[in-house]
């Protein structure tokens, strides 16, 4: 399979890392931020500050697509890895209240990547870290109303009214504890 940059792309082969804010380097932290702002502000056209201070006490959950470059200098003529390409993003957070329950954002997949089934991929494992560091709570989640049928595929079910953010209609969903 080629994304639409006809660059060769399998999902299999994603590296994923889940770091904490301070694990991350800091051309993670500028690839995050840019990859939002593509999604959220340009082709979502939101004007909102991403940095509302959240990051830092996050979770980070990230699938990377290597990126690779000839180093004709090299005497092995190997290929290298350079700096891999962030493809599928989402922060998890925890909750202020007393039941501490974790709540998953920012998702996105970027849109030369979107079609093969990434956002599942990132959901299922998005899940899996929530029920294993957050056992017998309830997943939380902000939903653009469009999106709701892709959570509800994973077990969110819709609670409370529709309301906008930014001019986008969202939804709060929640995954029972498990």
């Amino acid at each position: 399979m080629k994304n639409s940059n006809n660059t060769p792309f399998s999902p299999a082969s994603l590296t994923w890392q889940l770091t904490t804010f301070s694990e991350l380097s800091g051309y993670q932290v500028y690839h995050i931020i840019q990859a939002r702002e593509q999604v959220f502000v340009k082709d979502q056209h939101c004007t909102y500050i991403d940095a509302d201070g959240q990051d830092i006490d996050a979770m980070h959950l990230s699938g990377y697509f290597p990126a690779y470059q000839n180093d004709k200098d090299n005497e092995s003529k190997d290929t290298q890895n350079v700096n891999p390409q962030l493809v599928t993003y989402c922060r998890i957070l925890t909750s202020t209240t007393p039941q501490r329950y974790p709540i998953i954002g920012r998702v996105l997949v970027l849109a030369d990547y979107r079609g093969f089934g990434l956002a599942r991929e990132l959901m299922i494992r998005a899940i899996e870290y929530c029920h294993l560091h957050f056992p017998n709570q309830p997943i939380h989640l902000s939903a653009q109303t469009y999106l709701t049928q892709f959570y509800e595929s994973l077990g969110f079910v819709c609670e409370g009214d529709v309301y906008s953010v930014e001019g986008i209609e969202h939804v709060h969903m929640i995954l029972a504890a498990h």
